[in-house]
């Protein structure tokens, strides 16, 4: 069984490579305009914006000289946006509607406290959705923790050793705790940047993985027309075999396809799509879904014209919602909600989580399982689907 199925690809294979549509398609236009994209417009990173939940219970002077702090900080201004909510059960409620991206929550008694030399701490809500504001939030009060600590430091010491006001004065400057002094050691926004000779080169890997995998698809129904296909099911060999050897290339090439355009892309500009494996993994999730959803297509299809312009449609309507061909960013909010019914949505996510995080494989364990249950139900509608055409 195993001889026939490579037998099958072998062929489809040879006649890609003979007639040019693999070397073209698969990889020298996405690698070309991948370029071309990231020298036109790459380089500069895109406008990125975080919304920032702030929630005061503390009414202190500690809290809201923190707040003015970060609303004029150099670093983070046209970046930063700070929400005040009143309570910690709001901010959750926002952050689960995606109306902000991270919270900060003061405690009741916070600055008592810390005058005290008691200490306090400040919550940090996080969403896996928006990891950037994660980061700044998590910088921010990172800081906080720092000029808590030293007031906390030079409270006990005057407490506890009778330390002389000017010494606890020049103590708490020395630690910067004089106020609360966010000059932030690090970028906070670094980890979020993302060059965008990615987003465009990750997004024409997404795209023409449906023309790679299509083709392949595409070619049963050319077969059906020219009799080839029942010549080769009156052979020997179980009935699935020609799709199955078709699947086989199809998905191979798209692999190469996606992995040429990543490397190209990285050697080209010097910029990181990040983790390799977590990469390779949601790229290879991709394609999978790719090829279930063109296999869908040529199940449906009367004609190789149709199933050519199907997916064509599919292709370009999935890539532009799906943030291939503008970035997500640039999206309006309804419509980047409606990227995650694409698969070309799930991998821009999940690259620009990776890109932008510095994560690994379980930061795109997510996307990956959504294109893999894409891929499982289109895959399935295919069978179906050729059951009853080709295969009836």
């Amino acid at each position: 069984m195993l001889r026939p199925l490579l037998s099958v690809a072998a062929l489809e294979l040879r006649t890609r490579v003979r007639d040019g549509t693999a070397l073209v398609v698969a990889l020298i236009v996405p690698i070309a305009l991948a370029t071309l994209f990231g020298l036109a417009l790459g380089g500069d990173d895109p406008p990125l914006r975080a919304t920032i939940g702030f929630v005061d219970l503390d009414r202190g002077e500690f809290s809201a000289s923190v707040r003015r702090e970060v609303m004029s900080n150099e670093q983070l201004k046209g970046t930063l946006t700070l929400r005040d909510l009143p309570s910690r059960q709001e901010a959750q409620r926002s952050l689960d509607a995606g109306d902000i991206g991270s919270a900060i929550v003061f405690p009741q008694g916070f600055t008592k406290s810390v005058g005290a030399g008691s200490g306090g701490q400040v919550a940090v809500l996080t969403s896996a959705e928006s990891p950037l504001a994660g980061v700044v939030a998590n910088a921010i009060v990172d800081r906080i923790s720092s000029v808590v600590d030293a007031r906390t430091l030079a409270v006990r010491a005057s407490l506890a050793y009778g330390v002389p006001g000017d010494r606890v004065k020049e103590l708490v400057e020395r630690n910067g705790a004089a106020g609360p002094g966010l000059s932030l050691a690090d970028d906070p926004m670094e980890g979020g940047k993302i060059d965008l000779s990615v987003y465009y080169g990750s997004g024409m890997a997404a795209l023409f993985a449906f023309f790679v995998v299509g083709a392949s698809f595409r070619s049963l129904l050319t077969e059906r027309r020219q009799g080839t296909l029942d010549r080769m099911r009156a052979g020997p060999i179980p009935q699935w075999t020609p799709i199955a050897g078709k699947a086989l290339v199809g998905f191979g090439l798209g692999v190469v396809s996606v992995v040429a355009t990543w490397v190209s892309s990285s050697l080209i500009f010097g910029t990181s799509w990040g983790d390799p494996v977590a990469v390779f993994a949601l790229l290879v999730a991709h394609v999978l879904a790719a090829a279930a959803i063109t296999m869908l297509v040529a199940s449906r299809a009367k004609t190789d014209a149709q199933a050519d312009g199907v997916t064509m449609v599919v292709s370009f309507v999935m890539a532009f919602f799906g943030g291939s061909l503008v970035p997500l960013y640039n999206l309006p909010g309804f419509l980047q909600k409606v990227a995650l019914l694409t698969p070309n949505g799930w991998t821009s996510t999940g690259l620009i989580r990776l890109a932008g995080s510095g994560g690994g494989l379980t930061t795109v364990i997510v996307p990956i399982g959504v294109l893999c249950a894409i891929a499982l139900v289109a895959g399935g509608l295919a069978a179906a689907g050729f059951r009853k055409g080709l295969l009836g």
